[in-house]
């Protein structure tokens, strides 16, 4: 998730096993285990090709493995700087956890965290809850900091700091709930009433929020995609508009490589494919659903997608558009309309 959620949780991490004995510094400490396994962009500067970044980005700094073995020297530092007045164990306890919630939390998004590497590279994505959701970020924020205004021997700190578990941790299990509910009703709509055979359905929330969702069906020859809110109106048939896309998979024939192998596998397969020219071929990611709910083109509907050219297919150029202040006031206006009412 983003960097604010993850520093959040670090540090009330922090305040949870080591608030009594240090005070306010046990939530700096968690904030920082919070934010180290993100620190792997700082590879994007020795390798910043397109195919690198998506190779690295939660990787080994997202591994479980990585943080059992990398709490040891952080807890060591800690329990010699403070000159082993605390056990080892509560240091070790405080920087694990700080380092493997962000993980777990990660696992929670679509974007795929490999947690067991170097076991498997396998991408866990339950896809319940945005990578940037402000309604579970912000209460837990508010709750978390109140900590910060109280003696680290007051008992009302501990409750606080709880009480923040408490709340975000509700919310995590009501995106869960969300989840299914949709997911049934897609699956409703898609898969039962369906005359073409569906092998997958997805299922994952748009940005910002976990109200309006993107549901993505695949076979081998297309791809559908279209979204729900839970808040719009019920019509009587049950039915979700869908956008039909051809997957052209034999598309792939001239371009294997590591290119094409390595977005399959971060697609989770849910990507299509386009001939630009001859020699071009467009990779569009969509496990994130459309990005702009009036667009069906491709290019415009999706923000993520890639080119591989014929004479190169070990390596990919990422197409992305500009973001600028007008271009993010229009999405976010066209979202939060969505989220009400199938009328953008």
């Amino acid at each position: 998730m983003d960097s604010l959620t993850q520093i959040v949780l670090g540090a009330a991490v922090g305040e949870m096993t080591m608030g009594r004995k240090i005070g306010n510094k046990a939530q700096l400490f968690g904030a920082i285990a919070g934010t180290i396994p993100d620190l792997d962009i700082i590879l994007n500067f020795i390798f910043p090709d397109d195919l690198s970044k998506i190779l690295i980005h939660r990787s080994y700094s997202h591994a479980l493995l990585t943080h059992v073995l990398l709490a040891i020297p952080l807890a060591w530092w800690c329990f010699i700087k403070y000159k082993r007045q605390f056990a080892f164990n509560n240091w070790y306890k405080l920087w694990f956890l700080g380092l493997s919630t962000h993980a777990l939390l990660d696992a929670c998004t679509t974007y795929g965290t490999r947690l067991f590497l170097p076991f498997t590279d396998y991408q866990v994505g339950l896809n319940n809850i945005s990578v940037i959701d402000p309604m579970y970020t912000f209460p837990f924020m508010g709750l978390l900091m109140v900590c910060l205004f109280k003696r680290r021997d007051d008992p009302n700190r501990r409750k606080w700091a709880k009480l923040s578990i408490y709340v975000s941790s509700a919310y995590m299990l009501l995106t869960f709930g969300v989840k299914w509910y949709v997911h049934e009703k897609f699956n409703t709509a898609w898969v039962k009433n369906q005359n073409e055979k569906i092998d997958y359905l997805y299922t994952s929330p748009t940005f910002f929020n976990n109200a309006l969702w993107a549901g993505i069906a695949t076979n081998d020859s297309f791809l559908m995609i279209g979204e729900y809110s839970v808040f719009e109106e019920e019509n009587s048939s049950g039915s979700i508009e869908m956008v039909k896309y051809k997957r052209n998979l034999h598309l792939e024939k001239g371009f294997e490589g590591k290119g094409i192998e390595t977005l399959k596998w971060f697609s989770q397969g849910k990507y299509i494919l386009e001939m630009k020219d001859s020699n071009k071929l467009m990779v569009y990611i969509t496990k994130w659903g459309r990005s702009d709910f009036s667009q069906t083109a491709p290019e415009k509907a999706f923000v993520f997608y890639y080119e591989i050219d014929k004479s190169h297919p070990d390596e990919i150029k990422a197409i992305q558009p500009e973001f600028n202040g007008d271009l993010m006031k229009q999405a976010l206006s066209q979202l939060w309309r969505r989220i009400w009412s199938k009328e953008i």
